[in-house]
Formats: C-alpha cells, structure tokens, sequence
C-alpha cells in the first residue's frame, strides 16, 4: 500500500491536482507554477513562478517574486520582487542545541518525524521559528538561509553564502558563515530608497519609470521631486 502511494505516478497525479487547484484559486494573479513544483499551505501575489522541483511550505510571496527549480523555502514570508535563484534553502526546521540532551525530535516533537513515533505529549520547542525574507532581494544559487532571520529590503545573498543572522537593507554578503562585503549604496541613498518604497508602486506606476530604473542618479533625481 505504501508503495502505491508513494509511486511516481502518484506524486504526478498530486502534482497535477495542486496545480490545477492553485491556478483556479490564483488564475487572475498569473501565478506560474511549473513541473512537480510541490506546493503547500501557501499564499501568492500577483506574477509569481515556482519553477521546477521547487518546494514551497506555509510560506507567502509577494508581487512578481520568484522561487528557481530545486530550491526548497519553508515557514517563509517573501516580500514583492524577490528572485531566489536554484538550490537555496530558507527557513528549514531548527533543532535545539542547548538545553536539551538529544537534538532528535523523539524529545520534544509531536510530529513523529521518526517513523511515526512521538513519545512527549506535547511540542516542547519552536521547531519552525518564521523567517523573512525582505522586498527587491536577490538570493544567489546554493544559499543557505537560517530559520529565524530577517533579510532586508534590497540585499543581496552571494552564490553559496550560509546565512545565519539577519541581513540589514542593500547589504551585499557572501561566504560561510555570510559576512557583510559591502553596501549597494551610500547611506543616504539607502534612507531615500527605503522611504520611497517603490516596490509598493502599481504597475502603471513602474511602466511609467522604467527608464529611470537604469542609472540610480537619474531615478532618485526624478523621484525626489515628486
């Protein structure tokens, strides 16, 4: 029986009903989900795509975010223009590393993770603490993000960076584990940008500024003045 369920074409079968399922649901906001994407307890914006082999769980994207093929993103709040590249994963579940004599879950789980077992009558620790994930955010491919953490608006996650404390706003970080290289921009271009919230703009409003979005200087010249 557990063959049966657990066959290929059963997890096709599921992958197709989801799909189907959320394209109903979200159909208006032009979500894209591609092949065996796997999808759950999840909420979407508008313009959003789940690329292949992905694994989204009790996590929320926002307008015109994107989740690359195999990357896994779990108990996750993603702001609006977010491009996280393939293979990372975010927001994966903790284990305790002090207090308690074990790290397996048999000590304070009701999940039974171990083949069904639980042994505790109650969750006796904060397995999946939330973690965000800021707007206008790039994560490079293979990136490891911390259960917990915040990522701020703008910042960048280098290529196989582990990060395991919060980001600050259009950071640049890379490395194992992520340490700051550098700011995107001066202080005071930060302030302007975070004050502005352009990723709050409606369409007609991007579509409007497009060209500005090319050369910083022009973009906060012409929008200072409004």
């Amino acid at each position: 029986m557990t063959t049966i369920f657990s066959s290929p074409f059963t997890y096709w079968i599921k992958w197709v009903f989801t799909k189907w399922k959320l394209k109903l649901k979200y159909g208006k906001q032009h979500l894209q989900i591609e092949y065996m994407a796997e999808i759950k307890d999840c909420k979407f914006g508008y313009y959003n795509t789940i690329y292949k082999f992905a694994r989204l769980r009790n996590s929320e994207l926002g307008d015109f975010s994107y989740v690359a093929r195999n990357s896994q993103i779990y108990n996750t709040t993603v702001g609006k223009f977010t491009c996280i590249g393939p293979n990372v994963s975010a927001g994966m579940g903790a284990h305790p590393s002090e207090g308690f004599v074990s790290t397996h879950p048999l000590f304070y789980s009701t999940l039974g993770q171990a083949g069904g077992l639980v042994i505790v009558d109650e969750n006796l620790f904060e397995e999946f603490p939330h973690t965000e994930i800021g707007n206008d955010v790039w994560i490079g491919n293979n990136a490891i993000i911390k259960y917990g953490i915040k990522i701020g608006d703008g910042a960048i996650i280098g290529s196989g960076a582990t990060v395991t404390k919060d980001v600050e706003p259009y950071s640049i970080v890379g490395g194992v584990p992520a340490k700051i290289i550098k700011y995107r921009f001066s202080e005071e271009q930060i302030e302007f940008l975070l004050n502005l919230k352009w990723w709050d703009k409606d369409l007609e409003w991007l579509k409007a500024n497009k060209e500005l979005f090319r050369n910083f200087g022009a973009f906060e010249k012409e929008l200072s003045k409004q």
